[in-house]
């Protein structure tokens, strides 16, 4: 009998050791696959994590490094892994440790596993599991050089069959804090058929922004600085999101003044012209669509909306808009295509790369008094690329990692 207790409290002790190391084999699983802002905490039979998959170019394939790093971890527990941006949190994934075993004795396929798991925007219980946790490997005052492509495109001149212009924009990117991040960005002119701003070396994105999250549904972003279309000020977005990511609702505005740099004279006006629009978004799963519309106030005045619809194909992005403004109609389409480097991974704090997508849009502006009244103008806070980045919407990730697993089995 004392031989049977001395087996089962060894047994037990054993166990015991095995739990306690999960979250160390955890986190260093996740460090051998440069994630970055690492947090790991362990209540009873389920083990919470944080990462930040920062070197990955594409959301869908940081998560997927992630899940198979530590699917491979034996008896692990259940998983609840909370993927972040800049430190805050933008979904949950929920591995339980049955579907795990199963997985891991090969009862079921990598594949049942994506289709099987849980994904949703709603992170708050997860992130209530971390609170006070330690963060490791920290990407706070990590730097990034990030040679950013432009190209200018129009034809609304009688005198010019097209005006272009191609330039490098380099950008120093530096997270301050969780949520925060500075930016400063120079534009070096490369080839074009445009005097001034286009032919001069200028200032491009000199910005502070700060994101937020609030509770499950709510997010935002604050941005003061240098913005594109030779504005300077601050801007403000608010939304909504549904806890399947498909629904967004929610607000963009902004104050801002001139800003422009032609020779040596860099003119920066005062503050006052006012802008705001009321959005919505849906995904469409079944044929990976994106729908928006908005309506409100563009830069200079004018009252409009405008309609986007964007196409999916992995991490290619193919679109089309409308826009009525003021009487006047226009349209355009739109494209993103990534650039090399599926990974980028820091060396002592510091990474030379290219931007994960380059992102183009044209616009078609019907006649000269369109583009002379300066219709349905706006700004952006962040390069175009950077926007494209972060689409974390729980049915694309999900289709996406399932059909780059079928890809690489075939």
């Amino acid at each position: 009998m004392s031989k049977r207790l001395i087996i089962f409290i060894a047994s037990c002790l054993a166990m015991c050791s095995l739990l306690s190391a999960q979250p160390v084999r955890i986190m260093d699983t996740l460090r051998r696959l440069d994630m970055e802002n690492i947090a790991v905490r362990q209540r009873g039979d389920t083990v919470t994590v944080a990462f930040e998959p920062t070197p990955y170019r594409g959301v869908y394939r940081g998560i997927d490094a992630a899940i198979r790093g530590l699917a491979a971890i034996p008896e692990l527990p259940t998983l609840q892994l909370v993927v972040l941006d800049h430190a805050v949190p933008q979904l949950c994934i929920t591995l339980p440790s049955g579907l795990v075993k199963a997985y891991q004795v090969k009862e079921c396929s990598l594949e049942d596993l994506y289709r099987t798991m849980d994904i949703t925007v709603a992170t708050r219980p997860a992130m209530r599991e971390l609170k006070g946790a330690r963060s490791y490997y920290r990407s706070f005052g990590q730097t990034d050089l990030v040679l950013y492509p432009g190209v200018m495109l129009a034809n609304n001149l009688r005198t010019k069959l097209y005006r272009y212009a191609v330039e490098l924009q380099p950008a120093l990117e530096m997270q301050l804090w969780k949520g925060a991040l500075i930016r400063a960005q120079v534009c070096l002119p490369l080839v074009n058929n445009e005097e001034g701003k286009w032919d001069c070396i200028r200032p491009g994105y000199l910005t502070l922004s700060q994101r937020f999250r609030w509770g499950d549904h709510w997010q935002g972003e604050v941005t003061a600085g240098n913005f594109s279309a030779d504005r300077q000020g601050a801007a403000l977005s608010f939304g909504y999101l549904s806890s399947d990511g498909r629904l967004t609702v929610g607000m963009t505005g902004g104050v801002t003044g001139v800003s422009h740099l032609y020779g040596s004279d860099w003119h920066l006006g005062t503050w006052k012209r006012y802008n705001g629009m009321l959005k919505a978004g849906y995904y469409l799963p079944g044929c990976h669509t994106q729908l928006k519309a908005e309506a409100g106030r563009f830069l200079y005045g004018d009252y409009g909306v405008r309609g986007t619809l964007s196409r999916y194909f992995g991490e290619y992005i193919v679109g089309v808009y409308a826009l009525y403004t003021d009487g006047e109609k226009n349209a355009g389409f739109h494209f993103s295509i990534p650039l090399p480097g599926k990974k980028r991974s820091r060396k002592n704090g510091f990474r030379i790369m290219l931007p994960d997508y380059f992102s183009f849009r044209y616009d078609m502006r019907s006649g000269n008094a369109y583009a002379r009244r300066r219709l349905g103008e706006t700004y952006h806070t962040e390069p175009t690329s950077a926007e494209n980045s972060c689409f974390y919407q729980p049915d694309y990730i999900r289709y996406y990692l399932i059909r780059t697993l079928k890809n690489e089995n075939n």
